[in-house]
C-alpha cells in the first residue's frame, strides 16, 4: 500500500508552507455551490491558523475497520455522548482514505464539521463540505447547503442516496474515534519514504501488510489483532461480541472500557491460527 503525498495535509501540518494555490474546490453546476465551497475552504484556513491539535494523519487498516463494524451496535446507543465528549475535548484530525481521498474533521459544540478532499496531480480539491449536529436522543441532523446537495457535479450519485452517504461518513468518523479511545488497539507509526511491515496483519489482508509513506510526514496506522483466533470444532458456535467492562486504573478510579469477547464454541476450544503465528 502506498500513501502518496497530499497537498492538503502538507498545508495543515507544515506551517512553513505559506501558499495554498494547489488547494482548490470543485466548480459546481450552480454558482452558489462554488461560493459555498469557497467559504468552507476559508473556514478551514481560519481553523488552521488557530493551530489545532490535528495529530498525525491516520490510516485505518482492514482489521481495524472490522473492529469498527462489529462495535457499531454498541457505540450507536451512546452516539450523542460520544460526539459531545469529543467536542468537549476539541478532537480533530486527518483521516487518509484509500486511493486519493482525505477527510478533515473537527468536533465542537455537539457538531462535527467535515471537509472531503480528493488528490490528483499534486492538487487537493475540496469535493464537498457538511456538518452533523447531534441531539441527546441519539438522533442527528445533516447540515449542508441545498445548492451543494442538489448539485449533480458535486455528487455523482442519485439524490436519494446523498444524505445517506454523508451520514455514513459521519458514522465512520465517530466510530473510529470511539474505537481508538475505548478499545485496545495497535497504532503503528510509519516513517517517511520506506516500506514498513505491519506485523501480524491477518493473512486475508496480505496485500496491505507493507505500507510506504510518501506524504512528507509520519503517518499513524491503526490496526487490530482481535480477529486472529480460529475455531477448531463443530459444536455450538457463539459469535464474538462487544461489551463495556468496569475497570480500575492505577489511581483507583473506576472507568469503562469496551472489550471484545471472542467468538467461541460451547464445550469446545479455540486456538491461534498456525499460519498467522508464522507471519
Amino acid at each position: 500500500m502506498i500513501i502518496k503525498e497530499r497537498t492538503i495535509i502538507n498545508r495543515l501540518l507544515n506551517h512553513s508552507i505559506t501558499t495554498n494555490t494547489l488547494i482548490k474546490y470543485l466548480t459546481g453546476d450552480n454558482p452558489l455551490s462554488t461560493e459555498a465551497l469557497m467559504d468552507s475552504l476559508d473556514d478551514l484556513e481560519n481553523l488552521r491558523e488557530r493551530n489545532p491539535e490535528w495529530g498525525l494523519p491516520e490510516l485505518i487498516m482492514p482489521s481495524f475497520r472490522e473492529v469498527m463494524h462489529k462495535s457499531l451496535k454498541s457505540f450507536s446507543t451512546i452516539d450523542y455522548q460520544l460526539i459531545h465528549e469529543f467536542g468537549e475535548a476539541g478532537v480533530c484530525g486527518i483521516l487518509i482514505l484509500d486511493h486519493s481521498d482525505t477527510v478533515i474533521y473537527t468536533f465542537k459544540n455537539d457538531k462535527i464539521k467535515f471537509w472531503y478532499f480528493n488528490e490528483k496531480n499534486n492538487v487537493s480539491t475540496l469535493c464537498f463540505y457538511f456538518e452533523i449536529e447531534a441531539f441527546d436522543d441519539n438522533s442527528r441532523e445533516i447540515v449542508i447547503a441545498e445548492c451543494l446537495l442538489n448539485d449533480d457535479h458535486i455528487f455523482a450519485n442519485c439524490k436519494e442516496d446523498r444524505l445517506s452517504i454523508l451520514q455514513n461518513i459521519a458514522t465512520e468518523i465517530v466510530l473510529y474515534n470511539a474505537v481508538k479511545k475505548y478499545v485496545k488497539v495497535e497504532i503503528v507509526e510509519i516513517p517517511q519514504g520506506k516500506f514498513t511491515a505491519v506485523y501480524g496483519t491477518p493473512l486475508e489482508y496480505v496485500e496491505k501488510k507493507k505500507v510506504i509513506n510518501q506524504t512528507g510526514q509520519k503517518v499513524l496506522v491503526l490496526d487490530s489483532k482481535w480477529f486472529r483466533k480460529i475455531i477448531n470444532n463443530n459444536e455450538i458456535f457463539v459469535r464474538g461480541f462487544f461489551r463495556f467492562q468496569n475497570k480500575k486504573n492505577s489511581l483507583g478510579v473506576w472507568y469503562k472500557e469496551l472489550i471484545f469477547v471472542e467468538s467461541y464454541v460451547r464445550n469446545g476450544y479455540h486456538r491461534d491460527a498456525t499460519v498467522e503465528k508464522n507471519i
